[in-house]
C-alpha cells in the first residue's frame, strides 16, 4: 500500500481527497489530513507517507515553505492551488515538487498523479528512514541579528550549536527581490509567496556551485532574504553570477549586499548590519547591482563635501520662480552624488540638506499649510528607503508648488481673486459649473483653489455653491406660477428629486413644505 497525506485550510477539500483517492486508485490510503504546513510535518513524522498533496495558501505554514522543508524527506510533493501559472509551475518542479494541479482538480488528473508516483518509488526502490526534522530557527536568527549588542543572547549558544564546529570565518548576505510589490501584482506570479519560493530555490541550488560550500539560509523580512556563508567567501563576482542564475530561471531581478569577514560567531550582528547596509546602495544606483561592505565603509571614510553651490543655485532659481532652471539643478544635484559614488547614508543626509533648504523658503512665506495639504509629509519618503528617482520626484513637486503658491499668493493679493471667483459662481450658478470651470476661470490649479477658496470664505466650493442655489430657490417660490421642477432647473438642478433631498438637507424641510408655509405665512 502507499500512504499520502493531504495538507489544506478547507474543509471540503481535505474531505472530498480523502474520500476519492481510495476509489480512484486501490493500492493508496490516505494516511491523514492536516490544515497547514506544520502539523503536516508532524504527519510526516509519523506516517512516513510517499505522497503529500498540499495548497499553497494556508495559516502558520504555507505550501511553499512546507515543500522547503520536506525536501529534507523521501517524500514526494505536489502543490495543488488555484493559481495557474504556467512559469511557476516551471519552477516549482524544477525546484521540488513532483507536479503542480490547480483547482478544482479533476479525478483523472488526481490518478495520474497516483500511478505516476506509485511508479517512480517502484523504480526507486526502498528508501532510507526519515530523520527528525530540524527545527525553525528563523525567528531566533532574526531576533538576534536585528537586537542591540546584549539583547537577545539566549539565543546565541543555541545558534551556534546548529553550525558545524570548526568554523574559522564568516559572512552574512542580505539579497532583496527588486520591484517586489510590482511582481507580486503581475498575472504571472501574484502572491508574496510564489516570488519569494522560486527566488529561495534558485539561490539554495546556485550557492554550492558558485563555491559557497557552506550557505544557511537565515530569514526573510518581506522582499529580503538573508544568507550565513561559512568558511569561505562570496565574491563580487560570485554575487554577480548568483544574480544572473536567478535572472535567467525565474525572470526577476535581485540586488546583494555582502558583509565582511567575521572572525568570531558571537560578531554576526555586526555582519547583519553591514549587509544591510551595503545593500541598501541600491536604492541610489538602482536595482541588479551588488555592493560589499568594504566599499561602503572606504566611502564613508572619505570627505565628500556636500554640493553647496548647487545648493544655492537651486533656491535661488525657486525664489525667483524660474521652475525649469529648478529643476534642472536638482537633476545635477543627485548626478553629483552619484559620481562621487556615496554610500546611502550619506546620500540620504544630503537628501535632507536639500530639503530643508527649500523648506525655508515655504516657511519665509507663509506657505506651509498650503503646501503641505497638497504633497505627501516629507517624513513619508524619510521614513524608509528611497530611490535617487523618488527622491527627485518628490522634490520636484515640491518646487513646483512653492513656485505656483508663490506666484498665486501675489496674484490674489493684487487682483482680490477671491472676488472674481465669488463673481464667477454668483452670476453661473444655474449652470452646470463645477470646481474645475472655476479653477480655469482664476487661473490656478483645481487643488489650490480648493485650499484657498476654504481659508477666504470659511467654506467649501461645493457648500457655497449649494447656498447660492438654495437662496435663490427660495426667492423662486414665491412665484406661485413657477413649478417645482422649473426652479430645480433655473438654480442649476436637473433631477427635481435630488433638488428635494438637497433643499431638505439645507434647510430642514422639502420644497413642497416651505412653500406651502411661505403663503400660509402671507395668508
Amino acid at each position: 500500500m502507499y500512504k499520502v497525506i493531504i495538507v489544506d485550510d478547507e474543509p471540503r477539500v481535505r474531505r472530498g481527497l480523502q474520500s476519492l483517492i481510495p476509489q480512484l486508485e486501490p493500492d493508496w490510503t490516505v494516511a491523514g489530513s492536516a490544515c497547514n504546513g506544520i502539523e503536516a510535518l508532524e504527519l510526516v513524522r509519523k506516517e512516513s507517507p510517499d505522497l503529500v498533496i498540499t495548497d499553497i495558501r494556508m495559516p502558520l505554514m504555507n505550501g511553499l515553505d512546507l515543500l522547503s522543508a520536506l525536501k529534507e524527506y523521501p517524500v514526494h510533493v505536489v502543490i495543488l492551488s488555484g493559481y495557474g501559472y504556467f512559469e511557476y509551475a516551471q519552477t516549482a518542479v524544477k525546484f521540488g515538487a513532483f507536479d503542480y494541479l490547480l483547482k478544482p482538480v479533476k479525478p483523472a488528473e488526481i490518478k495520474s498523479v497516483l500511478l505516476r508516483v506509485k511508479a517512480h518509488k517502484q523504480a526507486q526502490g526502498p528508501v532510507a528512514a526519515i530523520l527528525p526534522s530540524p527545527v525553525n530557527y528563523s525567528k531566533w536568527w532574526k531576533d538576534w541579528l536585528s537586537s542591540e549588542p546584549g539583547e537577545a543572547q539566549e539565543y546565541m549558544e543555541k545558534l551556534r550549536q546548529q553550525l558545524p564546529k570548526q568554523v574559522s570565518s564568516y559572512q552574512l548576505m542580505a539579497l532583496e527581490i527588486d520591484r517586489y510589490d510590482d511582481l507580486i501584482m503581475d498575472d504571472q506570479w501574484g502572491d508574496r509567496q510564489l516570488v519569494l519560493f522560486a527566488v529561495r530555490n534558485v539561490v539554495h541550488e546556485m550557492l554550492p556551485e558558485l563555491g559557497a560550500e557552506s550557505s544557511t539560509f537565515l530569514f526573510a523580512n518581506g522582499p529580503q532574504l538573508y544568507y550565513l556563508i561559512t568558511d569561505g567567501l562570496c565574491t563580487l563576482e560570485q554575487s554577480k553570477r548568483l544574480m544572473e542564475e536567478v535572472s535567467k530561471w525565474v525572470k526577476i531581478s535581485i540586488s546583494i549586499g555582502v558583509s565582511a569577514r567575521q572572525d568570531d560567531f558571537s560578531e554576526l550582528p555586526i555582519g547583519f548590519r553591514q549587509a544591510k547596509e551595503a545593500l541598501q546602495n541600491k536604492w541610489i544606483y538602482g536595482d541588479g547591482i551588488v555592493s560589499a561592505y568594504e566599499d561602503v565603509a572606504l566611502l564613508n571614510r572619505r570627505d565628500l563635501g556636500y554640493p553647496a553651490e548647487i545648493d544655492e543655485a537651486i533656491v535661488r532659481s525657486v525664489r525667483s520662480g524660474e521652475r525649469e532652471k529648478a529643476l534642472d539643478g536638482l537633476a545635477v544635484f543627485v548626478e553629483r552624488i552619484k559620481e562621487g559614488s556615496i554610500p546611502f547614508r550619506q546620500f540620504r543626509r544630503f537628501c535632507l540638506q536639500l530639503l530643508s533648504s527649500v523648506f525655508r523658503i515655504v516657511y519665509e512665506q507663509k506657505l506651509s499649510e498650503m503646501i503641505l495639504k497638497q504633497i505627501n509629509q516629507p517624513q513619508d519618503l524619510f521614513h524608509r528607503d528611497f530611490t535617487a528617482e523618488e527622491f527627485v520626484g518628490f522634490l520636484s513637486e515640491l518646487i513646483s508648488l512653492v513656485i505656483d503658491s508663490m506666484k498665486w499668493s501675489v496674484q490674489q493679493k493684487q487682483n482680490r481673486t477671491i472676488e472674481k471667483v465669488v463673481e464667477f459662481i454668483r452670476k453661473n450658478y444655474a449652470k452646470d459649473i463645477s470646481l474645475d470651470d472655476v479653477a480655469v476661470h482664476a487661473q490656478m490649479s483645481s487643488n489650490y483653489l480648493s485650499t484657498f477658496f476654504k481659508q477666504e470664505t470659511g467654506e467649501t466650493f461645493i457648500e457655497y455653491l449649494t447656498r447660492i442655489r438654495v437662496d435663490k430657490a427660495k426667492t423662486l417660490m414665491m412665484n406661485a406660477q413657477l413649478r417645482l421642477y422649473e426652479i430645480a432647473q433655473l438654480v442649476g438642478y436637473q433631477d427635481v428629486k435630488y433638488f428635494s433631498r438637497l433643499f431638505k438637507r439645507v434647510v430642514g424641510v422639502t420644497p413642497a413644505e416651505y412653500r406651502q408655509f411661505f403663503y400660509r405665512k402671507e395668508d
